[in-house]
């Protein structure tokens, strides 16, 4: 009889705290989960675009140097690369070559031939070259002119190369001043 009045009292006692701590214990542990899940997430979209990114620019480096050896053919026996424009007076500019320039097929950018197997496009160049007048000492060859001398142009080109990643909203612009030696 002790026995069934001492257990009467123990649940009397509780009224189911336990269960109201379980279930609160229970909702944090699933909000802990699904944040864990949503950072898992964003993380695994920041990294693909990493991924796309370099994609694209791994493609424009891989043009700009197609380019700079077509623009080495191109100094050595002019009018013998392809690519070749005349220069273009924005070509300097990052806002002409994003919405200017016509990149497609059509256009007189040069494809590549690379093949690299992510790019969702091949990369293009544009070989310029560039009108300018070598000045005596202006390279550290000299100290000081004493005279005018006629001294050749030398042959210096401007390239610009467009590299697309895996999705084509990645694109890369990249230049460089080629001189021949």
């Amino acid at each position: 009889m002790y026995y069934k009045s001492f257990h009467g009292k123990l649940a009397s006692a509780q009224q189911g705290a336990v269960l109201v701590i379980g279930l609160i214990m229970l909702l944090l542990m699933t909000i802990v989960g699904i944040s864990a899940i949503q950072g898992s997430g964003m993380q695994e979209l920041m990294a693909g675009n990493m991924r796309d990114r370099q994609i694209s620019f791994q493609s424009a480096e891989s043009g700009l140097r197609v380019g700079e050896i077509a623009a080495g053919a191109a100094a050595h026996a002019p009018g013998t690369a392809e690519g070749v424009q005349n220069l273009m007076p924005l070509g300097g500019s990052a806002d002409f070559w994003q919405s200017t320039y016509q990149w497609a097929t059509g256009s007189n950018s040069k494809l590549t031939t690379l093949g690299l197997a992510l790019a969702s496009e091949e990369s293009r160049y544009v070989i310029e070259p560039m009108n300018v007048a070598l000045v005596l000492g202006g390279d550290g060859s000299a100290a000081d002119t004493v005279g005018q001398q006629e001294l050749p142009a030398p042959d210096i080109y401007r390239i610009t190369s467009r590299g697309v990643g895996m999705s084509t909203d990645s694109i890369t612009l990249l230049q460089s001043i080629f001189r021949r030696e």
